[in-house]
């Protein structure tokens, strides 16, 4: 080998190792902030355990499709009448990990008694192509469930896309109130089945490591608890 042919060899394996360094820094800074979030906010950081993960999973997998789901960055709370968890869930059937959710939070309680649904926003209608990008987050809903219309909550069906394997039952569930709450909310994305939901906020730039941002996102999921609880 000359001497071009090695420093240019020798050039590649520095900046790989250079890469390599910073994302080791990068994911080691995110995981320290999310530990300074729930600190502050109460949480704990445990290890999943198969029964929770379980839990979480199943409220995200599709129709057909052989999904790998895994927990990570997982927190606990005790709440009155029952626990608080902050999660990030990744995908883990492909070639690389893709994530389904960054620190979302998922609470599980024996008070609660959900039907099976999914409850995801519409791309506003004010942008140009907000009729095709619905139509495309309608199709990959429908392999979740089957599309629920709540026609006599007309602020909420303009607003989000809900999907369910028992549409009377979700039906039944989202009364007046709650379709008035989801209505004037932002952006909430909700997966919910038994005794168990998550809750994240769409929202761009929504930084895991910010506790006002966090704060929001807690505060947010424990009023949906409160309607829950019927």
């Amino acid at each position: 080998m000359d001497l071009w042919g090695a420093l240019i060899l020798v050039g590649f394996f520095l900046v790989f190792g250079l890469l390599g360094l910073a994302a080791y820094y990068s994911n080691r800074k995110d995981k320290e902030e999310k530990r300074r979030v729930w600190q502050q906010l109460g949480f704990t950081a445990i290890e999943a355990d198969a029964l929770l993960a379980e839990k979480i999973s199943s409220l995200y997998r599709r129709e057909g499709i052989s999904n790998r789901y895994q927990l990570r960055n997982l927190s606990r709370k005790s709440i009155l009448d029952g626990e608080m968890f902050l999660f990030d869930l990744v995908e883990t059937s492909g070639e690389e990990d893709s994530w389904t959710e960054r620190q979302a939070v998922a609470i599980v309680s024996p008070y609660l008694n959900l039907p099976q649904f999914v409850l995801f926003p519409k791309v506003d209608e004010k942008y140009i192509l907000s009729g095709i990008a619905n139509r495309v987050v309608e199709w990959g809903m429908s392999k979740i469930g089957s599309p629920v219309a709540i026609s006599e909550f007309p602020g909420l069906d303009s607003r989000y896309i809900i999907t369910s394997n028992d549409a009377e039952a979700v039906r039944r569930f989202l009364d007046e109130s709650l379709a008035h709450y989801f209505a004037k909310i932002p952006m909430v994305r909700i997966h919910a089945a038994g005794d168990i939901f998550t809750s994240c906020e769409l929202v761009s730039n929504f930084k895991t490591g910010d506790l006002e941002s966090m704060t929001q996102r807690v505060d947010r999921a424990m009023d949906i608890f409160r309607l829950f609880l019927k």
